[in-house]
């Protein structure tokens, strides 16, 4: 789907937005692994304009859960509101309305997905252990085995954090050992 370039110096200043539910784990790992700045964004704040950014490195669209039917989803909002000002959108495959997002989206897309080998980060081999969740994370280039903390965040927050940091130019390594951390 996208080929990643590492990022230039004049995205260094550019936030990443997340948009899902609020104060995610996604975010918190985000911060952690990367060092840039992030906003979070509820659909219903990006879709108002409460967002203070005319322009984002990533928009890391969260949609784990089923959404309530008179709401707009996360990925709706990163179509129509955020995805113009985005250097590239990062979305589940494994979602419905991921897929489709992925399929419409007029700008860069980088897809992850926990099996689905057309993804750009497919999480393969899957263990949820006591104290951790284990899965090997596989690109076009990389396979790498992941082991992230429990209290970390969960299998989709992960991916969802390392797929947005491969795609903003981390390898692969680099990114899974700050997981990791």
């Amino acid at each position: 789907m996208l080929s990643t370039t590492p990022i230039n110096n004049s995205q260094i200043d550019e936030p990443i937005a997340v948009v899902g539910r609020g104060h995610t784990a996604t975010a918190r790992l985000l911060r952690r692994m990367i060092g840039a700045p992030v906003v979070e964004l509820t659909p219903y704040e990006a879709v108002m304009g409460r967002h203070p950014h005319s322009r984002y490195r990533a928009v890391v669209v969260e949609n784990f859960e089923p959404r309530d039917r008179r709401s707009l989803s996360p990925c709706a909002v990163a179509r129509w509101e955020l995805a113009q000002r985005a250097g590239v959108t990062v979305v589940a495959l494994d979602d419905g309305e991921g897929r489709r997002l992925a399929g419409a989206m007029p700008r860069q897309v980088f897809a992850y997905s926990d099996g689905k080998p057309q993804a750009d980060l497919t999480a393969k081999n899957v263990c949820m252990r006591h104290q951790r969740v284990e899965f090997e994370a596989l690109t076009q280039r990389d396979l790498l085995r992941v082991r992230v903390p429990q209290g970390q965040g969960g299998l989709y927050e992960s991916l969802a954090a390392l797929a947005a940091a491969v795609a903003l130019g981390m390898p692969l390594e680099q990114a899974a050992r700050s997981l990791e951390d």
